[in-house]
């Protein structure tokens, strides 16, 4: 199936996903009225947005011709199911009623709709009871599969979802921040680089990520220590469009003892100058992702060492150092971090 018959395909089963979310859920509570019983109205309400999320990951799935991440999405949503007593079987019974449902409608796309749910049942079927509670890096895996799907799909409370539920199984925000959030955007990155997906998912992506960092701060675990480590000044460069790499080093510093003036990206080099003069930081913090941007890290560097000289630390990160990472030395810098983990050992050590 080539991208234009996939695009077309999961434009179709959105287009449908309303009227099916809400036939599949009614035949559901037919077959199962202690539902009502047991949950009342809400059975029907949440059923109906479950449907929509199985819909939505499923048209996302087609969209970028992979079978494999619907099955994903299966296997996290049996656990996150389980975890509230809500067997596996009822989710591939309801996966299967999707299907049906959408073959009625889009009887010219049945083989593929079964194809790609009959692997996720089956999966299902074969799922071990230990894997319900897999080890910690298997779990972050699986939720950053399911991140992406998410950000593909455009659905914004589901990403936060995702995430608050890993956090709730242990998972530590420096880990949700470095092993799913960072690690689906460099994902997403990769399938428009492979033109899987448009700019538009890429962009969606971005802001979701934005929206579900702003509500991962207050979770940040805080330093108990209340000794101020120092100041730093964090910018991206003009013509530097990406920020939230860089926003998650500025959110984790200030939990750890630093104070942060976070200047966003696309800021002129003069106005980068002046702020560093108005607050006199103790370190100064680059962020590029476009290698075409690097002669304008250098003239930022350039910049502070002329009027500071070495007295003020100068840190790089972001993408355009990810596969040259001793740049920084020819640079003029102090030092590098290709990551959050990184960063926070240079900077709270």
């Amino acid at each position: 199936m080539d991208r234009n018959t996939r695009v077309a395909l999961a434009e179709r089963v959105r287009g449908a996903s309303a009227a099916v979310a809400e036939e599949v859920t009614d035949r559901f509570l037919a077959r199962h009225p202690d539902w009502l019983t047991r949950y009342g109205e809400r059975a029907r309400t949440r059923g109906i947005e479950d449907a929509r999320y199985h819909l939505s990951f499923l048209a996302s799935a087609f969209e970028t011709g992979t079978p494999a991440t619907f099955v994903d999405y299966a296997r996290w949503t049996a656990g996150v199911l389980e975890a509230r007593g809500i067997r596996r079987e009822f989710l591939a019974e309801t996966l299967r009623q999707v299907s049906d449902a959408l073959s009625e409608r889009l009887p010219g796309a049945a083989d593929a709709l079964h194809h790609y749910v009959d692997a996720a049942v089956a999966a299902l079927a074969n799922l071990q009871a230990e894997e319900a509670t897999p080890r910690a890096e298997s779990l972050l895996d699986l939720t950053r599969a399911m991140y992406v799907q998410a950000v593909l799909a455009g659905e914004r409370s589901a990403a936060l979802t995702i995430v608050t539920d890993a956090l709730r199984n242990g998972a530590s925000a420096v880990d949700v921040y470095v092993d799913v959030l960072q690690a689906a955007l460099y994902e997403v990155g990769r399938l428009w680089e492979s033109n899987r997906i448009t700019v538009a998912h890429e962009h969606a992506a971005t802001a979701i990520t934005q929206f579900v960092t702003a509500h991962l701060y207050d979770r940040l675990e805080r330093s108990p220590s209340t000794a101020k480590r120092g100041t730093m000044v964090l910018t991206g460069l003009e013509g530097e469009l990406h920020s939230i790499g860089a926003l998650m080093v500025a959110d984790v510093l200030e939990t750890r003892g630093w104070t942060v003036h976070f200047l966003g990206t696309n800021l002129p080099h003069a106005s980068i100058v002046d702020t560093i003069r108005r607050y006199e930081p103790d370190c100064v913090g680059i962020s590029a992702t476009m290698l075409f941007n690097l002669p304008a890290v250098r003239r930022l560097i350039e910049s502070v060492r002329d009027e500071w000289g070495r007295s003020k630390r100068i840190m790089l990160g972001g993408g355009a150092f990810r596969r040259t990472p001793e740049l920084w030395r020819e640079l003029g810098a102090d030092g590098h971090a290709g990551d959050l983990r990184q960063a926070l050992s240079l900077m709270c050590q």
